[in-house]
């Protein structure tokens, strides 16, 4: 990390959250970023611009139109100022002694009370961004989680393993894996959906796509449970329904 960014130890102290930018070849995500850009590009080209599909304007998969995100950002900085209520000052203080010691074992950037700091400046905005009054403890944990995965991003590769395994407790919190596990779905009930159309032909009322299948490619990018997405609302509004009896996960169309 340090051959890479030319900056003194107290200059990086200065930063809340380092982000390390790799470019890790991951077929699931690389379709995904593809599907985007393709995606993006049609929808401004000056002849759709000229006679825009109406179904554009509608927010899809849950997703916020911009114009209402913008006024909910600005909304939550000008209106909400949350208070610091409660701290866990045992946790904070236990982790940042081991992060003290990692940073001194790995030789990697310093960790300083600077970083104290922006875990609580960050679990003030986590707040803020839910138009909460006060930070809770779930704040607190989210912001540890940010501050960790900055720090162990900025680790040789050799010892990123064993800080993860290290800080899992911490890194587990609330990691929400839903939206990726939605996307691979969706891919093998396309693929499902057009072997079904080739072979029978006709219009298909349900696309029945095997959970093991799915369970099997989570495994691969290191997702073991997939019960709270089968329960998510993210599962189900787009009408899928997992039955746990055949091992199916069914889509009706």
């Amino acid at each position: 990390f340090a051959e890479n960014v030319d900056l003194t130890e107290p200059i990086l102290s200065r930063f809340a959250v380092l982000c390390v930018v790799r470019d890790t070849v991951d077929p699931v995500i690389d379709e995904k970023m593809a599907r985007f850009v393709t995606g993006s590009h049609v929808r401004h080209h000056p002849a759709n611009m000229m006679n825009p599909d109406p179904t554009d304007d509608q927010p899809q998969d849950n997703h916020v139109k911009q114009d209402l995100l913008k006024k909910y950002i600005m909304y939550a900085r000008t209106k909400v100022k949350p208070k610091l209520h409660y701290v866990d000052q045992d946790k904070i203080a236990s982790l940042y002694a081991e992060l003290r010691r990692e940073s001194m074992a790995t030789g990697s950037i310093p960790i300083t009370v600077r970083h104290i700091e922006s875990m609580i400046r960050l679990s003030e905005a986590h707040a803020k961004v839910h138009l909460r009054e006060y930070v809770r403890e779930d704040d607190i944990n989210i912001a540890i989680r940010i501050t960790l995965e900055s720090f162990i991003d900025t680790q040789k590769f050799s010892v990123m393993k064993n800080m993860k395994h290290t800080f899992s407790k911490y890194l587990a919190y609330k990691k929400d894996n839903n939206e990726l596990l939605l996307f691979i779905l969706k891919q093998l009930a396309k693929d499902q959906m057009v072997y079904s159309r080739s072979r029978h032909g006709g219009d298909i009322q349900t696309v029945e796509i095997s959970a093991e299948e799915l369970e099997d490619k989570a495994r691969q990018i290191n997702i073991h449970n997939l019960q709270p997405f089968y329960e998510s609302d993210i599962f189900l509004s787009n009408r899928f329904v997992h039955d746990k009896k055949n091992k199916t996960i069914l889509l009706t169309m």
